[in-house]
């Protein structure tokens, strides 16, 4: 009989239930900590034109902000982007503290008028957005990060490489970092936004 502990320094060993499947992946609208992106954070207001309130992960286009008389200063006017010319960022759930959760929709959603937190292209933030799972399928290992062509489904509200049904091409300047296949990404369907299961990416703007 030895006084001594045998141990193995190398081995691993996983506690039941310590790594939950379902603890993994991304949340859409979120960005990745970064202390070089994250004081670029901005907000403005969104467009009373808008005919669907806004979550983060979406692609926004800006309104110059007028700085005239009467004006709040609160951030310029924030509505979803059409084209690819018009798309200056994109909108995060990071500080949206106006946002509003209620029982029918689980997801933080901003109404007309109400506060967009966002980051614009060029800030180098690393976005969460909902992404096409034929897009994920397409996907062989060895793509190059700035290899695809990414256009915005105007539908499904999610990224894809399909060019038809009035989607647009997204900033040549938007790299596809990573993806993940067991994500939460927001559903919207009959003026009800929801978590659901399904495929994600990580963008560079």
């Amino acid at each position: 009989m030895s006084g001594t502990i045998s141990f193995n320094p190398y081995q691993t060993t996983t506690p039941s239930n310590s790594f939950l499947l379902e603890s993994q992946g991304y949340y859409q609208g979120t960005a990745l900590d970064d202390p070089s992106s994250r004081m670029w954070l901005a907000g403005g207001m969104l467009a009373a034109t808008e005919t669907v309130p806004m979550w983060g992960g979406v692609p926004i286009a800006e309104y110059i902000n007028n700085l005239g008389a009467n004006a709040e200063g609160v951030g310029p006017t924030v509505l979803r982007s059409t084209t690819q010319a018009n798309t200056t960022g994109w909108s995060v759930f990071d500080q949206a503290g106006s946002m509003v959760i209620t029982p029918t929709n689980r997801v933080p959603l901003a109404a007309i008028r109400n506060y967009v937190s966002f980051y614009r292209n060029g800030s180098n933030a690393r976005i969460v957005v909902a992404v096409d799972p034929a897009l994920v399928s397409a996907l062989n290992g060895t793509n190059p990060i700035n290899s695809e062509a990414l256009y915005w489904d105007v539908t499904n509200y999610r990224i894809t490489l399909v060019t038809t049904g009035g989607n647009f091409a997204l900033p040549t300047s938007i790299k596809l970092l990573s993806v993940q296949t067991n994500s939460q990404i927001v559903t919207y369907s009959g003026s009800v936004a929801n978590w659901a299961a399904g495929d994600a990416a990580v963008i560079q703007i």
